[in-house]
């Protein structure tokens, strides 16, 4: 189980069954149900999986019940691993998500 943070204090909790625990964490959030955006902090619990595409790794997530979706790309600045995505659309100079792992 790995704990990540953003700025703001949000927290997301990858556990290592497929599923998460979300609380007030920072994405760029997708209801398909709505076909919207959403772009506010996100509570909530759902499943997520890792994806490879063209080397490049992300996290992959979806809330239930409502199936909301999202996604993290995964990068390492140093030593530090972080997520992070986009909030809104990034010509409209709307700042990064970013989530570092919480240290014990």
């Amino acid at each position: 189980m790995t704990t990540w943070t953003d700025t703001h204090g949000g927290t997301l909790e990858l556990k290592l069954d497929g599923t998460f625990t979300a609380d007030d964490v920072c994405g760029n959030f997708f209801d398909f149900d709505a076909d919207e955006q959403e772009n506010e902090a996100r509570s909530g619990s759902g499943t997520w999986r890792d994806s490879d595409w063209k080397g490049q790794t992300s996290v992959d997530m979806s809330f239930k019940p409502d199936g909301v979706s999202f996604g993290y790309e995964a990068l390492r600045d140093g030593k530090t691993l972080k997520l992070w995505t986009y909030v809104g659309d990034p010509d409209e100079g709307n700042p990064l998500c970013i989530l570092t792992p919480r240290q014990r």
